[in-house]
């Protein structure tokens, strides 16, 4: 009893207690704070991995929709479709058309059926999964995106949902776009897409061994593999709080959304997983301080320093980032737990961020690069500019007016074509620079061609995308009037219409042939070498049509040996 009451009895029941007590809170309180890193980071990495598929799958989609709205668009698809007999060189060519453009297509594996369709009966088909039935065409009129598309009366370039197969009533992602023909009423004709769900399947393929990983519709459906650890139904409510409660424990839901169809990305992750390893440490603990108390000191020292080295190494190691230290450590992730995970992805971001740094620095030596550039080619143009005015002023006091006259206009064309081509400027200056350009080639063409100008003058003020008109008036002298071998007449007249701008330049040259008319706003001409400034009719076209939308641009309307007439139609601008 003497003994109990001792000093030295004291102090190691002290000792030992403080030790106990101090090992027991310490790794209770540790294994917290490391289960808290965990779910952070594990909460990053399955985000970044939603993030990467939700990526992959709405460039897939946006694949898809691109190739849809580009047949919607496609001429040719659209004269086959409204012109001739419903099989005729014309369709068929449509019909290898939608081929090629199927083939050209990533996902084209996944397609199951790819269709362009009109009211009038006419259809034609690409080669995908599923054949084409004599069926189709009704199963599609009467199918759900037919309906949702009509109910909102074909405004949309495009309706995509999730729905039966027209063909074997399987759940499908269906894309239908209504064409976008001139000659064909809206609705009148219709693209049809129908892509296989294995597609995100797929995708989801390589990250499914990693975390719970499932696809959802737009009423909580599985529109994928339901994982084992999940109900059959989801609802709501456990959606919106991402946290589910089943038999096989606690899951922490994450979702991104996908472009189309309301399709959602989810994970479930199972938390806790960490905190329930570590109540086992903590009772291996206390089996070891039953036994002994002085076991138990060194049990949890150790225990300590196993838990505590490997985060100081991570800290450490975060602090060398913070100093833009980004090399490879491969000592946070030697261990293979949570822990390793995680130092795995803190060398990964230190490398990405490595990667960007350097990125970034290359792309600022191109820029310096470029801006050099730039600024020694504005040597030479000055330099051109500065020589034809003292040729020009040579003329003036040589008296010698119609040299200087023509060496003004040429200034002023290189000067305005030196600024680029997509500014929009008055009309008034426009039409200034075409009277430049005409000067110089009357000269050129003396006795040719006359040229007459009946734009009002109430439109002078309208804004233009510049050098709109002299690609015309270039290519009416060059294609109309100088074949001929006649003197001919360019008109450029004007005129206001519902809010737009039209121009009109007619020659009465010698015409476009009939099978190159169809052809000449669509064919790709890039920088035409007959052209002065390298803008031909179809970049014209093309420029327009980029700038104010579709519904604008160039109209051609042409006779064999009798006139050609170019129409430019724009917004009115002021």
């Amino acid at each position: 009893m003497k003994g109990m009451h001792s000093i030295k009895f004291k102090l190691i029941a002290a000792t030992l207690a403080c030790v106990a007590v101090v090992s027991l809170l310490s790794s209770f309180f540790l294994y917290r704070y490391l289960d808290y890193v965990v779910e952070e980071k594990s909460a990053r990495i399955q985000q970044l991995y939603l993030e990467t598929m939700q990526e992959q799958m709405n460039k897939s989609i946006a694949d898809l929709v691109s190739l849809a709205l580009f047949i919607a668009n496609d001429w040719q698809i659209g004269e086959a479709m409204t012109r001739g007999t419903p099989v005729n060189s014309g369709m068929l060519s449509a019909q290898s058309r939608l081929n090629i453009s199927l083939r050209s297509c990533p996902g084209e594996s996944y397609v199951e059926k790819f269709m362009v369709v009109t009211a009038g009966g006419r259809v034609i088909q690409a080669t995908a999964r599923q054949y084409g039935r004599v069926s189709d065409l009704e199963a599609l009129l009467v199918s759900e995106a037919c309906r949702q598309a009509e109910a909102e009366g074909f405004h949309s370039p495009y309706t995509a949902l999730v729905c039966p197969s027209i063909t074997n009533g399987q759940p499908v992602f269906a894309l239908l776009c209504p064409m976008q023909y001139p000659g064909m009423r809206v609705g009148q004709g219709l693209v049809y897409l129908e892509l296989g769900l294995d597609l995100f399947t797929d995708l989801m393929e390589p990250y499914t061994s990693v975390n719970n990983v499932f696809l959802l519709g737009l009423d909580g459906e599985y529109l994928s593999e339901r994982p084992a650890a999940l109900p059959a139904a989801l609802g709501p409510e456990q959606l919106q709080s991402g946290v589910l409660e089943t038999d096989s424990g606690r899951f922490r839901l994450q979702s991104v959304p996908l472009s189309a169809a309301g399709m959602t990305l989810y994970t479930a992750a199972q938390t806790g997983t960490l905190n329930q390893d570590g109540l086992r440490a903590l009772y291996v603990v206390g089996v070891v301080f039953i036994t002994g108390l002085v076991l138990a000191a060194v049990l949890a020292f150790l225990l300590s320093a196993y838990l505590t080295r490997p985060i100081r190494r991570l800290k450490s190691r975060l602090e060398k980032i913070s100093a833009n230290d980004f090399s490879f450590d491969p000592e946070i992730e030697r261990t293979r737990d949570e822990i390793g995970e995680i130092g795995h992805t803190v060398n990964e971001m230190a490398m990405s961020i490595q990667h960007l740094l350097d990125d970034t620095e290359r792309m600022y030596q191109q820029r310096q690069n470029i801006e050099i550039a730039l600024l020694q080619s504005q040597v030479n143009p000055h330099f051109l500019y500065n020589t034809l005015d003292s040729i020009r002023w040579m003329a003036v006091i040589q008296k010698c007016p119609g040299i200087a006259g023509m060496l003004c206009s040429l200034v002023n064309l290189l000067k305005n074509i030196a600024k680029g081509t997509q500014a929009r400027i008055p009309l008034k200056e426009e039409l200034a620079l075409l009277d430049d350009y005409i000067a110089i080639q009357s000269v050129r063409y003396m006795e040719t061609f006359t040229f007459e100008s009946k734009v009002p003058p109430e439109l002078a003020d309208c804004r233009i995308i510049k050098l709109t008109l002299q690609p015309l008036v270039e290519n009416a002298i060059f294609h109309g009037i100088e074949p001929t071998g006649e003197c001919g007449t360019i008109t450029l007249s004007g005129w206001e219409e519902a809010g737009d701008v039209l121009l009109c330049v007619e020659d009465n040259g010698a015409g476009i042939p009939p099978e190159l008319l169809p052809t000449l706003l669509t064919a790709e001409r890039q920088h035409d070498r007959s052209s002065m400034n390298g803008i031909g009719v179809a970049n014209v076209h093309k420029r327009l049509q980029l700038t104010y939308g579709k519904q604008y641009g160039l109209a051609v309307e042409s006779v064999l040996g009798e006139y050609t007439r170019v129409t430019v139609r724009f917004p009115k601008e002021v």
